[in-house]
């Protein structure tokens, strides 16, 4: 993600200083945060040198390490469960006597893989400290006296999804005890698949068992006001290749004979979306809108920073599929992740194959869209076949595609979504507006996947979700980065919901 200019940058600092007086705990957590501003940078620095690519297991071993050393030192009663996929889950609790609930946080440690030539530093494991975004010219420091809560810090995780461990670890700093028994969760599997989550939340239901779970992850709101939001966007896709003969052929000897499949392809994709953006597929939109009128006056209140992200993103002219980017959030999507076809040599291609993929809501059931965009497919004149096809199949139909469906082991698409007048979404509402006043934004949906499903099929849990990012972190590509005012305004906003 990216953002331009220091003008903005100032404008987000301020909107992020509520007007109303705050609660003795929060300005004892602001009060810690700024005498200990150094001390925080780098605990947190050592941890994002540690590289924690998903899926290499030695490397997230030792995160989750260093991970459990930092939650005893805080008094923790920690656990590191091992999993079978070699990545640990750990564990931590800090009970208190008389409270009213269990808050359990959950927090994933492992990151995407890096590029560094695309990185504006040698190593994006070696975090470097700058005065401001890069993109509003800031300069590398060194020297941490004088901190600002502009500076950012570059490194791979350093907003998605470390900088929630650090600003909950040091909370607990700041507060001593708090009001409300707190559990922990930290998962080194999120960036991608791993076994780990399932069995631990199979295994370990008593350690895990809580009244309300709070999903620290994602970006805030682009007004860099405090976030949080109710549901999340689950997934589902599908893998189309088209044929259209058993090899290539050459393209001045048979052109105008022999059909290119890469424009079969490209055909096949535009017949599915409309030239404004909008899905054509029959039912597509149909198990969500109309929206109930509650739901439409959540994303109605949300502030629209559409003009200012154009400008920040480079981006002429929107989709039209929705209203708004928070119609847009609420609404099923399609995407194609991938498209390939054609070799050098000027040849007809035979084949070529596109990567379906959909990000969907709760009121969705992946079988179902999934199932619907085969049907278009097949309404196209195409035949559907589940393997590669071979000569005879290839000749005895006018149009032929392999289509594989890419559904969860469960079936489930990962979508969820809280009631936010359950009692305990409103509790977390309410705290944080204790702090934040109507600074607070209230998202129905946030358009990622975070993985709550598992514990809400498990527990059946009400679940909220709580952004501390700023909004470009650029979160999964390269010069990753967290705002340090971010991460010092995290602590506040994590007090509330223990403190409140």
């Amino acid at each position: 993600m990216r953002i331009r200019g220091p003008i903005l940058a100032g404008l987000l600092s301020l909107l992020a200083v509520p007007a109303t007086a705050q609660p003795e705990f929060a300005a004892r957590v602001r009060s810690y945060a700024q005498s200990h501003r150094a001390d925080i940078v780098a605990e947190y620095l050592k941890l994002l040198s540690l590289p924690n690519i998903h899926g290499d297991a030695p490397a997230l071993q030792r995160n989750a390490a260093l991970l459990q050393d930092m939650m005893k030192r805080r008094g923790l009663d920690t656990a590191l469960w091992q999993t079978s996929g070699g990545v640990p889950v750990v564990f931590g609790e800090k009970r208190v006597a008389g409270a009213a609930r269990t808050l359990l946080f959950y927090i994933h440690y492992d990151g995407q893989p890096v590029d560094p030539k695309r990185w504006s530093q040698p190593d994006p494991f070696v975090p470097v400290i700058r005065t401001a975004s890069i993109e509003a010219g800031g300069k590398p420091v060194t020297d941490l006296s004088g901190m600002s809560d502009e500076w950012r810090i570059y490194a791979r995780a350093s907003g998605d999804d470390k900088a929630p461990i650090e600003a909950i670890l040091c909370t607990l700093d700041a507060l001593g005890t708090p009001k409300e028994n707190i559990k922990i969760i930290l998962h080194g599997e999120e960036e991608g698949s791993g076994p780990g989550l399932a069995e631990v939340i199979a295994k370990y239901p008593d350690r895990l068992k809580s009244d309300l779970l709070v999903i620290l992850d994602g970006p805030q709101h682009p007004s860099g006001r405090p976030t949080i939001f109710y549901g999340a966007r689950g997934g589902a896709g599908l893998d189309v290749t088209v044929y259209t003969a058993k090899q290539g052929m050459h393209s001045g000897n048979y052109g105008n004979w022999m059909p290119d499949a890469n424009v079969r392809l490209a055909q096949l994709i535009s017949s599915m979306v409309s030239p404004g953006g909008k899905v054509v597929i029959p039912g597509f939109y149909g198990d969500v809108l109309p929206f109930p009128a509650e739901a439409r006056a959540m994303m109605d209140a949300v502030p629209d920073q559409s003009r200012q992200m154009q400008q920040d993103f480079g981006v002429g002219s929107l989709d039209g599929a929705a209203s708004s980017l928070q119609e847009g959030l609420n609404l099923p999507t399609f995407s194609i992740h991938q498209m390939k076809g054609g070799e050098v040599g000027g040849v007809i291609p035979a084949s070529a194959s596109a990567q379906i993929a959909m990000r969907l809501v709760a009121d969705n059931d992946p079988k179902v869209m999934v199932e619907r965009v085969i049907q278009f497919i097949r309404n196209q004149g195409y035949f559907i076949t589940d393997k590669e096809p071979d000569v005879a199949a290839l000749a005895s139909h006018i149009r032929i595609a392999r289509v594989v469906p890419r559904l969860s082991e469960g079936g489930g698409s990962g979508a969820w979504r809280t009631d936010p007048n359950n009692p305990q979404a409103l509790f977390a509402t309410e705290a944080l507006r204790a702090v934040w006043g109507d600074r607070l934004v209230r998202i129905r949906t946030l358009g990622g996947g975070v993985p709550a499903s598992s514990f809400i099929d498990a527990y059946h849990v009400p679940t909220v979700g709580v952004s501390l990012a700023n909004y470009d972190d650029n979160q999964h590509t390269d010069n990753e980065n967290i705002r340090l005012g971010n991460i010092f305004d995290g602590m506040v906003t994590l007090s509330a919901l223990m403190m409140h």
